[in-house]
């Protein structure tokens, strides 16, 4: 009872480290990092070398959480191997993977038998000792990551033979690695007891082989029969984790037994019973669909546990002496890789294009390798945790060059089809219609009323179907790169597809490779193709399903869709927008409408909020209400106070208190309702010539104020220092961020004639308030007294633009400082 509580306190203190070691895993896939490198550093961190959090004796005590993990690693690289995908490229993938296991497999062991005196701890080791080690680390060098290669297949959408080829050489290499693994534990089992070497001997690894594969077909029986039960999902992926546990614990114990009772010891090899027990499951049976779901949805938790636990056991003074074996190692890997690959493509007839870069793919290492090599730790007690740190050492380094191979080698081979960079927003919304018919002359003309710029392509060539007074109708020969360059596809926000499903795929197809279209729709014909469009993300509308879906909203909730679509006289759905500024501030529960209304939702700078009693209205914000056309008509009477009211309140809001006077409410009305604008006006000028900063890191305010004081100085002929105290205290005043995503600062400065404006964009946000912690858009005004007059025409100017509801979105997606100067001009606004 003292033991097994003590297992499960250990068990509790190493969850929550677990729950630690996933969020840094997460840390480091955002720079780019292996998640595995983040739990095995974690575990580094937290073991018995560094913070001490887990000892040695805990990590002997979680030896079952090892077993459980090596059972789902088997488990899945059994489930990897899908006979059916490795069809049409079998003489390849069979020479190559020929060419990789002799070639690593043979060199590498020879490599640690002949370092074996630089390896500490191999210097005192007989050499049977030496060969059985050699042999073990040999078989875990062969180990590959079809994970990893999976993963960046799919990032960059490869398709193509040498991709194919990759992908199935990774895949039966698992089943290769465990083969070789049993076989080779069994000899270095052999040898360790000094059994001697005959007929004997091998006559019983053989055996033992056998037994393996027997047992593995066994449990391959048992597995179906789980999943072909009536058990929820929990029960079955509860069982199966048993039955992988169970297995290594019968393993164990025939060894054990065997020992005692005879002169040799049995030894079935749990990784191989369970991959073929995997295998035959996803082959052979009707549940591939629920085996691969259950393992892939087990697998994270499984792996975050393994990795943390396995880099807790890495013995660091061992690596400390032996980490020069370890690049040595991983250089002879990199070697012998390119000799197999290369020599098994050679006879394979592989191109010689593809024959030069081939041995890029086979570089990763993880899940198996580190599974091998933990493997070995608990069979051999005495010597496997200081092999295993070695080995895992070689692995890490595997895992982070491989990667970046692979994917420079898929690019070389021209089979990476990922998506572009998106394209960046220029100052407009633009949409490319593909396709000229009524729905898509309607759809043209509806975007044109939201103040879209839109475009017809069509390839229908008689002239009175080509034009139309009202949209820009393009007529093009083919669905080729050339034509979407001629159209300006790369600056669209939306790409809409109306032809068929081969020449809309072709259309999203190029969209997305080659401009990173954000918006791809597509008006479906068969949902056949649904899967493919689904790929690239496209937006599929399918006429048959939505007019079903409308059908069937109309049976369940008929109210809800007759209000919606606007065939209830006596109810109404609109949109407005806020424009009374005794309203700024104001929550939505003290708001007094008439009672058979109801607010929906709040959309602010084009997002929508979860809105509640408590949400607090801003002005420029656009409300969602419900309710009789009477009452709407009461609602927008509330809201709907002029344009100028709404600008004159913002413009009020954030002036500082030294321009501030008697006249400046008629001031303001008169600059925003001035007649006759022009064209061009001086703050057009102004925003030509200004100092645009584009941040790419978050900052506190003063930071900024201090980048700013240094960036304005010049221009204004100031030191740094006091424009940066002039700022501060302009802040202290009142905050001059006047939403939570922008800021005006403007300040008074000694002097004559003298104006200047900095602009600023930060994606990742200033920090300029507790209510404005994450600032995007920065408008910094430094001017004279003479000056006061043009400060509020560029206060009021600014008002006008940011007012625009698109005006955040179009500010984050502007590519470069020249896209954020053209956001500003191209601004909707009086011009004077």
């Amino acid at each position: 009872m003292g033991i097994f509580l003590e297992i499960l306190i250990f068990a509790a203190g190493f969850g929550v480290i677990s729950l630690a070691s996933k969020q840094i895993g997460l840390l480091f896939k955002k720079v780019q990092l292996p998640l595995i490198s983040g739990f095995l550093f974690t575990g580094i961190l937290a073991g018995p070398f560094v913070l001490g959090l887990i000892s040695v004796e805990a990590t002997k005590n979680l030896l079952f959480v090892d077993q459980f993990s090596l059972a789902v690693i088997a488990f899945a690289a059994g489930s990897m191997l899908y006979l059916k995908d490795l069809r049409g490229r079998l003489r390849s993938i069979a020479w190559v993977t020929i060419g990789l296991v002799l070639s690593t497999f043979t060199l590498g062991s020879l490599a640690v038998f002949f370092l074996s005196d630089f390896i500490p701890f191999l210097r005192d080791m007989p050499g049977s000792g030496r060969l059985a080690v050699s042999l073990l680390a040999g078989t875990i060098l062969v180990a590959r990551s079809p994970s990893s290669a999976i993963a960046i297949v799919n990032e960059l959408r490869a398709k193509g033979p040498f991709t194919q080829t990759a992908l199935g050489v990774t895949m039966i290499m698992d089943v290769a690695v465990i083969a070789l693994f049993s076989m080779n534990s069994s000899i270095a089992d052999t040898l360790f007891t000094n059994l001697g070497f005959d007929f004997n001997v091998i006559f019983l690894v053989f055996s033992e082989l056998a037994m393996s594969l027997a047992a593995g077909y066994l449990l391959g029986k048992f597995l179906q029969l789980i999943l072909s039960s009536s058990f929820n999902s929990f029960l079955k992926t509860s069982f199966i984790l048993l039955a992988g546990f169970g297995v290594f614990t019968l393993s164990s114990a025939i060894r054990t037994t065997t020992h005692e009772l005879f002169s040799f010891e049995v030894f079935l090899e749990p990784l191989l019973i369970c991959m073929v027990a995997s295998f035959l499951t996803i082959n052979f049976s009707k549940h591939r669909g629920e085996f691969s779901k259950i393992l892939s949805n087990v697998g994270p938790p499984v792996y975050v546990a393994f990795f943390t636990l396995t880099g807790a056991s890495l013995e660091l003074d061992i690596l400390a002496n032996a980490w020069m074996i370890a690049l040595v190692l991983f250089l002879v890997r990199l070697g012998t890789i390119f000799l197999g690959s290369f020599s098994g493509g050679a006879i394979a007839g592989v191109p010689m294009s593809q024959n030069r870069i081939s041995w890029m793919a086979y570089v990763t290492q993880a899940g198996l390798g580190l599974g091998l090599a933990k493997e070995v730790a608990v069979e051999f007690p005495g010597w496997g945790p200081s092999f295993a740190t070695v080995m895992i050492s070689i692995i890490i380094l595997n895992q982070i060059v491989g990667p970046p191979l692979f994917k420079w080698a898929i690019r070389m081979a021209k089979e990476a089809h990922s998506r572009a960079d998106t394209s960046n927003y220029l100052g407009e919304n633009r949409a490319v219609i593909f396709g000229l018919e009524g729905q898509s002359l309607a759809l043209a003309r509806l975007l044109r009323s939201h103040r879209w710029q839109v475009k017809i392509a069509t390839q229908k060539s008689r002239p009175e179907e080509l034009t139309d007074a009202d949209v820009d109708i393009q007529p093009i020969s083919s669905l080729s790169l050339d034509t979407f360059r001629r159209l300006k596809v790369g600056q669209a926000e939306a790409v809409i597809a109306m032809l068929s499903d081969e020449e809309n795929y072709r259309i999203c197809e190029l969209a997305y490779e080659h401009f990173g279209t954000e918006n791809l729709i597509v008006r479906l014909n068969d949902r056949a193709n649904f899967s493919r469009f689904h790929e690239l993300g496209a937006l599929i509308v399918d006429p048959t399903t939505a007019i079903v879906s409308l059908l069937d909203h109309f049976v369940r909730s008929p109210s809800a869709a007759s209000l919606l679509l606007g065939m209830d006289e006596d109810q109404d759905v609109v949109e407005m927008e806020i424009r009374n500024p005794n309203l700024d501030g104001m929550a939505l529960r003290d708001l007094r409408l008439p009672v058979n209304t109801l607010v929906l939702g709040v959309k602010r700078r084009g997002h929508l909020l979860v809105s509640h009693g408590y949400t607090r209205l801003e002005v420029g914000d656009w409300v969602t209400v419900v309710g009789s056309p009477k009452s709407l008509e009461e609602v927008a009477l509330r809201f709907d106070t002029n344009r100028e009211n709404a600008l004159l309140h913002l413009i009020e809001k954030v002036t500082a208190k030294k321009f501030s006077n008697h006249s400046l409410e008629t001031e303001v009305h008169e600059i925003i309702t001035e007649k006759d604008p022009a064209p061009r006006d001086r703050f057009d000028r102004y925003v030509e010539e200004s100092l645009i900063l584009d941040l790419d890191q978050a900052m506190g305010v003063e930071e900024f104020f201090q980048l700013v004081a240094d960036s304005m100085s010049s221009r204004l002929k100031m030191k740094p220092t006091v424009l940066f105290q002039l700022l501060k205290e302009r802040e202290k005043e009142s905050s001059t961020a006047i939403s939570p995503s922008l800021a005006i600062p403007h300040i008074i400065i000694e002097g004559k004639l003298s104006f200047s404006l900095l602009i600023a964009r930060c994606k990742e946000g200033i920090a300029f308030s507790d209510s404005a912690p994450m600032v995007h858009a920065v408008f910094v005004l430094a001017g004279t007294r003479d000056q006061r007059n043009f400060h509020l025409r560029a206060l009021s100017a600014i008002a006008q633009i940011v007012q625009d509801s698109h005006f955040e979105k179009m500010w984050l997606r502007a590519r470069n400082v020249t896209a954020l100067r053209h956001v500003i001009l191209e601004g909707k606004r009086q011009r004077q």
